[in-house]
């Protein structure tokens, strides 16, 4: 993981068993905040012989989930939206970054990208998690 603002609840967070039959490891986490990535297998492609939409979504919401529960206590999503924008291409690996961009009370807006070893966006997501007081 990258240095930054290490929070309780990485640790939780890093070992989502989702997340890890999906092959995504967490780089980042830290407050509003998270980033992973994903080295791409066979698994991850669908029937065309390109990588799956879902294992696209499910990057970014694995990650979603790590920069809404970085604060210790639970979130859960309650609206996630994702924008295709291209396919992967020849990529090894996709990263994800999430942010935390806005709060109304007890929910906040997180924004959601995906990126191939290039750097070119491959979808963007914008999220909307409830945070309660429950520790993680």
């Amino acid at each position: 993981m990258e240095e930054g603002k290490i929070v309780r609840s990485a640790a939780i967070i890093e070992n989502d068993p989702y997340a890890k039959h999906l092959g995504i490891e967490f780089t980042l986490i830290e407050e509003g905040h998270a980033k992973s990535r994903m080295e791409l297998k066979p698994e991850h492609k669908n029937f065309m012989g390109m990588i799956h939409g879902g294992a696209i979504f499910s990057l970014a919401d694995a990650t979603f989930g790590a920069a809404a529960n970085s604060y210790g206590k639970r979130a859960m999503a309650i609206h996630v939206s994702i924008d295709y924008l291209q396919a992967p291409g020849d990529t090894p690996y996709l990263e994800a970054d999430v942010r935390e961009t806005a709060r109304a009370g007890r929910v906040r807006h997180y924004f959601m990208e995906v990126r191939n070893i290039l750097g070119e966006a491959v979808a963007v997501c914008h999220g909307w998690a409830y945070h309660t007081d429950r520790d993680v």
